[in-house]
């Protein structure tokens, strides 16, 4: 009589870092996962064939600790396919996107696995973020007060739609979600001609299939730094001419726009809902407008 292999058990949790060229902070990000109060996760990490010593670094901690899993890519596939990697190969029920130059807190994965265990409806949840600089020196603090768990979510769910040039609430994709939603979402959303922004259409489906939250904590580090991805796309349009910039910005934004009311209209959301949404929505803009304006004649005087 043959005894049946046991299952391995998988992991609660699995953290992703999609990385490029990462040697300068990798190091850092992952030992914030190692550090974790919460044990039950696996790491994987996704090397986009970087040229620098970020490879020598993950084999290194793969070699140590059987919880990182390493996978080197063999030709870069650009930034969204590399996301789409680590969300895909995810086998944790919870999943949490970790960019090679930013840190969990200790904390972390057993907040936001507590709070997503009691809370059924929410699909996504995240703390508020201390925003460092180059050398791990705090420079400011994102307070994700609009998004808290005392909101309702009629009300709270309408930050999730509209463009928020003036709303921080795009820092809630940096939390944790649950795995099935998530790879649901990006099967779904189109690899965009830039990242910046990117947090846009995913949080605008996730909000349609549950809650998000933010709790009233810093769990996170943010790093700011000269040669982060969005800096690079801001750069490259930079070198284009005024007419070509604002043109390019101009449908980038629309297509974000769009995106996002087409993803309401066609929710399942009532129509109430709907409406509801689209009144504030609308009169965000409104008040926005005003408030740029208003702050420029002021300004003239």
């Amino acid at each position: 009589m043959k005894v049946a292999d046991a299952k391995i058990p998988l992991p609660t949790v699995t953290v992703g870092i999609p990385v490029f060229n990462g040697a300068r902070y990798i190091r850092q990000a992952i030992e914030s996962v190692l550090a974790q109060t919460f044990a039950d996760y696996e790491l994987l990490i996704s090397d986009n064939a970087s040229v620098d010593g970020t490879a020598a670094i993950c084999h290194e901690y793969a070699a140590n600790d059987g919880r990182i899993k390493f996978v080197q890519q063999e030709k870069n596939q650009g930034p969204f396919w590399n996301l789409k990697f680590v969300t895909e190969r995810a086998t944790g029920r919870l999943l949490v996107w970790l960019a090679h130059d930013d840190a969990l807190h200790r904390l972390f994965i057993e907040e936001c696995v507590a709070y997503l265990d009691r809370n059924p409806r929410a699909v996504m949840v995240s703390g508020d973020f201390r925003i460092v600089d180059e050398s791990g020196n705090q420079v400011a603090m994102e307070i994700l007060q609009t998004i808290r768990e005392d909101i309702p979510w009629v009300k709270r769910c309408s930050q999730f739609f509209h463009y928020p040039i003036f709303s921080n609430v795009f820092y809630a994709f940096y939390g944790m979600i649950r795995a099935d939603a998530c790879k649901a979402v990006l099967s779904k959303v189109k690899e965009p001609s830039y990242m910046s922004q990117i947090e846009l259409p995913v949080l605008a489906r996730l909000a349609t299939m549950g809650e998000i939250t933010s709790l009233p904590t810093a769990l996170r580090d943010y790093r700011r730094v000269s040669t982060s991805l969005y800096h690079s796309e801001m750069n490259s349009l930079s070198r284009k001419s005024m007419f070509a910039k604002s043109i390019t910005q101009a449908g980038h934004i629309s297509r974000l726009i769009i995106d996002q009311l087409s993803v309401l209209l066609c929710s399942h959301y009532s129509l109430v809902r709907k409406l509801g949404v689209l009144f504030r929505v609308g009169t965000y803009y409104c008040v926005k407008l005003s408030e740029i304006t208003f702050g420029r004649r002021r300004s003239r005087r």
